[in-house]
């Protein structure tokens, strides 16, 4: 998936805070250990099954922020334009899993 233009420098010039604290680090440290654990076992419906879930979560999370009725129109739009190439790799992964079914 390309680079998304909303990074931590960006959000926090926009007044937030990125997501790092210790549950978002656990999920995504979770992921990655459910990936190895499909990729050990060379099971490739499992890999794209466990990726698509991390593309799940991060669209469900761009829907959610897109949502909020007090965003300026700067931020909306740069939340807007990174949900683009989001969706693009969600919809990337949705295909391959049900190519590989």
């Amino acid at each position: 998936m390309p680079d998304h233009p909303l990074g931590a420098a960006q959000v926090r010039d926009l007044g937030g805070d990125p997501e790092l604290n210790s549950s978002v680090l656990a999920a995504a440290h979770r992921t990655f250990m459910d990936l190895k654990q499909a990729i050990t076992g060379k099971n490739d419906k499992a890999i794209i099954q466990e990726v698509e879930r991390g593309e799940d979560h991060i669209k469900a999370k761009f829907e959610d922020a897109m949502k909020q009725d007090d965003l300026s129109p700067a931020t909306l739009t740069v939340i807007t334009t990174a949900f683009a190439s989001v969706r693009e790799g969600h919809d990337k992964m949705s295909a391959l899993k049900h190519s590989v079914s």
